[in-house]
């Protein structure tokens, strides 16, 4: 039955990829949702799953809202956060 659920994860995971462009992700990446720090651990329907690190609750969060996701080293790959009007001004 694992081995089942493990090829499912791992197509709606390619699913997700596939949809929102986001070739480089992956279970276990490191991410931030809505200023929570976490961990990917997992698909649920169309959207992504976290275990959060302060509390270790599971998130569950869509893939391009206010997500910024990172490498093992936390380097940014990806910022799908909203600018704010003072970020976006230039002088």
């Amino acid at each position: 039955m694992n081995k089942i659920i493990k090829i499912m994860n791992a197509q709606y995971l390619q699913q997700v990829k596939n949809f929102y462009n986001l070739p480089f992700l992956k279970i276990g990446m490191n991410v931030i949702v809505i200023s929570k720090v976490g961990k990917i651990s997992g698909v649920y329907e169309s959207g992504l799953k976290a275990k959060l690190f302060d509390s270790n609750e599971t998130i569950y969060f869509h893939p391009t809202y206010e997500t910024v996701y990172f490498d093992d080293n936390w380097k940014v790959i990806k910022d799908f956060r909203k600018k704010t009007i003072k970020e976006k001004a230039t002088f």
